[in-house]
């Protein structure tokens, strides 16, 4: 594949120039963003084969990392997909079936999804802070299932549709090019995309999070919304944009590096901490998590290798959980995943206060919270 002036290239030139289509060459340009953005992938992957094999270090497990290594996944389908609709190399042989690389990959794997996977998390996150619910079981069939139906009717549509309607092949020009009314529907459906996303992060807006996920979630609406309104514009002020380089070439740097910006202004801090200070991070961040009483939002249990670190728990604590193997406790006291039992101080000299005194000795942290009240977890909850 050459990305210099050939004769064949001189000849589509022609072509393209006798129809009243003023058609740049695939030159260095091209090229230079073929190799920019490979290179950016290939650190990608690398990242995501890091953040798999560490995928239970708690800082990683909390960012859904199986969820973003597919956001990195679909990002590069997506990189894929441009290369033919936005002609960076030569669209023909097997790259001129526009179907495959423009639907298929573009815009079904590639926009769609990163923008499907993530509203997904936002949906996820919504679950944890404002449903106080783990994101699991029927709340993951709900929304990978609506993800699946709308996939579905989007490619049900384009089928059903005429070719020509949709996405067609020019061999004049050697390039794929898009109706009106497809476009139409291809960016209708982004933009519902990120703008459930922007509803449910508007209901995440006061939530109390430890690790600014509602700031990175923002970040990233503005962000999509600013790239949406820079591709209607284009797409409809210059429908053949394929054709002249600074706008090819412009589109895709904005629109990728708009999205490796996202996924590591999300991923970074996490990657980083548990690549060089993997130890104390791990012991900083469950520390911020018990201090800001969000330990059961983040799943941290007992089988947590942090569990057996004496923590120092201060007296602004908001909750604490006995250990499994403390002896004494009584009975009557709530083991509730859903609630947490809250006992009077008890009264001095009882078994209860004396069981109380043996474990602020042995484990050197009161569990009396300022108030003179004790938070006790449920054996099988989150903490």
């Amino acid at each position: 594949m050459s990305f210099e002036l050939t004769a064949s290239e001189q000849k589509r030139i022609m072509l393209a120039k006798l129809a009243g289509i003023k058609l740049d060459y695939i030159g260095h340009a091209d090229l230079a963003v073929i190799i920019i953005l490979s290179i950016v992938y290939f650190i990608d992957f690398l990242a995501i084969g890091f953040i798999l094999w560490n995928k239970s270090y708690a800082p990683l497990k909390s960012k859904y990392p199986i969820l973003m290594s597919s956001c990195i996944l679909a990002m590069f389908i997506w990189f894929l997909g441009d290369l033919v609709l936005k002609s960076h190399i030569h669209v023909k042989g097997i790259f001129s079936n526009c179907t495959v690389f423009c639907v298929w990959l573009r815009v079904l794997f590639g926009t769609f999804l990163v923008s499907a996977l993530i509203s997904v998390r936002s949906y996820a996150l919504f679950c944890v802070f404002r449903r106080n619910r783990a994101y699991k079981g029927k709340y993951i069939w709900y929304s990978g299932g609506l993800v699946l139906v709308v996939g579905l009717v989007f490619l049900l549509i384009t089928y059903v549709m005429p070719e020509e309607k949709t996405v067609h092949y020019i061999p004049m020009v050697q390039m794929c090019n898009m109706s009106y009314a497809y476009r139409a529907l291809v960016q209708g459906l982004l933009w519902a995309t990120w703008i459930v996303n922007a509803v449910i992060n508007y209901r995440l807006r006061n939530i109390t999070s430890s690790f600014n996920e509602s700031r990175e979630m923002g970040v990233a609406c503005i962000s999509v919304f600013v790239l949406l309104t820079f591709n209607t514009v284009i797409l409809y002020t210059y429908p053949l944009y394929p054709t002249r380089t600074v706008l090819r070439v412009s589109e895709t740097l904005l629109s990728h590096t708009i999205a490796n910006f996202l996924w590591w202004f999300i991923m970074f801090r996490s990657i980083y901490n548990c690549a060089t200070r993997r130890t104390e991070y791990l012991a900083e961040w469950k520390q911020k998590l018990f201090s800001d009483g969000l330990q059961k939002q983040y799943q941290i249990t007992r089988t947590d290798p942090f569990s057996g670190t004496m923590l120092s728990i201060g007296s602004n604590a908001k909750g604490v959980t006995l250990p499994r193997n403390m002896q004494g406790y009584e009975m009557r006291m709530s083991f509730s995943r859903k609630s947490v039992y809250r006992q009077e101080s008890p009264t001095e000299g009882s078994e209860e206060a004396a069981t109380r005194t043996w474990y602020s000795n042995n484990c050197g942290a009161s569990i009396l919270s300022s108030e003179g009240r004790a938070e006790v977890e449920d054996d099988n909850s989150n903490i």
